[in-house]
């Protein structure tokens, strides 16, 4: 754990401590801030979230959805588009059957934040 400093008198570590701040101050002004809490917005959603939760795992199928949801097909479509116009989901065909995964970009930021889900 690092050591907590506040506002030091001595000049030195005045500039040095100055720096780290303004490093810190760039970052959470960064795009990447704002696309995290997009992210987080869309995943607030208890369906959409365990859409995403499955998806991890493995594809699915979306008459999958439907059984274990237990929902109507028009709120589970509904999601499924907020996940893929988001670019967090992506959709295929096999056969007649559309498929859902994950879209590869997104997998990294998915399992960190699901990992700090109990």
């Amino acid at each position: 754990m690092a050591t907590a400093r506040c506002c030091p008198a001595d000049c030195a570590l005045r500039s040095d401590w100055e720096d780290e701040l303004h490093g810190e101050k760039e970052m959470l002004e960064e795009p990447s801030v704002s696309e995290l809490l997009n992210l987080m917005k869309l995943l607030a959603h208890p369906l959409r979230l365990k859409i995403v939760m499955m998806l991890l795992k493995r594809d699915h199928c979306v008459c999958e959805f439907f059984y274990v949801f237990e929902e109507p097909q028009n709120l589970i479509s509904y999601n499924l588009k907020k996940l893929r116009d988001a670019k967090i989901i992506e959709s295929y065909y096999r056969s007649n059957h559309k498929i859902y995964k994950m879209a590869e970009p997104m997998i990294p930021a998915i399992r960190k934040i699901a990992g700090a889900i109990p």
